[in-house]
């Protein structure tokens, strides 16, 4: 075996009876590697970070502490998952004409491009409330479009899951007062019932005050009528603009001209035309656009008006609540037979606490709800996405700069292999290693 301590003048002398060994890996990697970088096309990568502000209309299905804590992680907590869903990348690939290039499309061709299209996707989390979506595309145009459209289809998921998450938040709590109110009233009900049984007992105050109860059940009788027929014109008016060219939907907005409702008179003359237009052209035509376009307009307004008349209906009804359950106890206090049954009384208490208890929940859920429509303004656009000048792969100089070092180890390894596995006898230190005595010496016939 030879010895391993080798003098700097064997290293070079071994380097130069190798050259060629060191030098060809060196050229043939870098050569690869020059024809690479030049070769592998060219990608540009566009990029934008939003910023999520915090959400200040908290949910009040949960407590206040849990709320603070995850509104705003709630937001981000699917964001790739959203990002590389298959849904996100059809929307690319039809947006953009992805797949024009495939000629016969099979499943296999779909799901190698969806494969190759989140590749191309690059995400992360520069902060707790902040995001950053990249693109990468051989066209700096596309590349700044799929940018925006996956940052737009983003923020348009994660609001429609909150607005759907808020509306049923609302529904529940409309459900449970409904419930806790017939109670709360059923338990009224009995005790004033209880109260008139014995009006021969009263007082003419007692009487008076009795009137003004039924009085009162007269008017709460009727906002409620109101506010149901106000729901279900509500119901129709959410329906459009999906369903305004259907035979549905224009015998609903036919119907809508003859409620009383708000701004109703002025859509009558608007559907009149669009009926009138409709029999004699196309939605393609220019003036059905214009008429289509003013009675959509309209119908948002009718409907923004609708839930405020339903708001105020029910501002009514809970005044008018507030004010019988009043009179009820100024019946309880001026009645002559003071020994009310306990255990009525007992109910309406209880009643009445989970039903005002309730109208609050209701109003924090509308106020979510109502607030949650505009979420949109709560995405702030830090860095928007622009068209690249440069592009961002192949790195040339990099590629280049790791063919030299690759090509360089190459060849020293190349040179110790080729070392270690010659066996000829160069110098007297390879003779030694082989523990034989050195008989002469044979010169190599240069000079000196």
């Amino acid at each position: 075996m030879r010895s391993t301590q080798l003098t700097a003048q064997e290293v070079l002398s071994v380097f130069r009876r190798r050259r060629r060994l060191l030098v060809f890996p060196v050229f043939l990697v870098t050569t690869l590697c020059v024809l690479g970088a030049f070769i592998l096309p060219r990608k540009y990568e566009s990029s934008t970070t939003i910023m999520v502000q915090r959400d200040e209309v908290l949910n009040p299905l949960v407590s206040f502490t849990m709320a603070v804590t995850t509104a705003s992680e709630d937001r981000l907590r699917t964001f790739n998952e959203i990002i590389y869903s298959r849904a996100t990348v059809q929307i690319l690939i039809d947006s953009l004409k992805l797949d024009q290039d495939i000629q016969e499309e099979t499943e296999e061709d779909r799901q190698e491009l969806i494969k190759k299209i989140r590749e191309s996707i690059q995400t992360a989390r520069p902060g707790p409330s902040s995001f950053r979506i990249a693109y990468l595309d051989t066209e700096p145009v596309r590349a700044r479009s799929a940018v925006q459209l996956l940052a737009d289809h983003f923020i348009k998921t994660v609001l429609q899951v909150e607005n759907k998450r808020n509306e049923l938040a609302v529904q529940f709590f409309e459900k449970k007062l409904e419930e806790l109110r017939q109670k709360f009233e059923a338990s009224q009900s009995e005790m004033v019932a209880l109260l008139r049984s014995r009006i021969s007992d009263m007082p003419t105050e007692s009487r008076s005050i009795s009137g003004h109860i039924e009085e009162v059940d007269g008017y709460v009788g009727a906002l409620d009528e109101r506010v149901k027929m106000y729901q279900r014109e509500l119901t129709t008016l959410q329906s459009f603009p999906g369903l305004l060219e259907t035979e549905q939907g224009k015998q609903a907005l036919f119907d809508l001209q003859r409620k009383d409702l708000p701004h109703v008179g002025d859509l009558r003359p608007l559907v009149s035309r669009y009926d009138e237009l409709s029999r004699r052209y196309t939605v393609q035509y220019p003036e059905m656009r214009k008429v289509k376009k003013q009675i959509i307009d309209l119908l948002a307004i009718m409907r923004s008006s609708v839930e405020t008349e339903i708001a105020k209906q029910r501002k009514q009804r809970w005044e008018f609540e507030s004010r019988r359950s009043n009179l009820i106890d100024d019946l309880k206090r001026v009645s002559v037979t003071q020994q009310v049954d306990k255990e009525r009384e007992s109910n309406v208490g209880i009643y009445q606490g989970l039903y005002d208890e309730m109208k609050i929940k209701l109003e924090q859920a509308r106020t979510a709800r109502d607030l949650g429509r505009g979420g949109g303004e709560q995405f702030i656009i830090i860095d928007p996405p622009i068209v690249p000048t440069d592009p961002s792969k192949p790195n040339r100089l990099l590629i280049i700069s790791a063919g030299l070092v690759l090509g360089a180890f190459l060849g020293v390894l190349s040179v110790v292999t080729a070392e270690i596995i010659d066996t000829r006898i160069r110098s007297p230190r390879d003779v030694s290693s082989y523990k034989k005595r050195i008989i002469a010496y044979i010169p190599d016939g240069r000079a000196g």
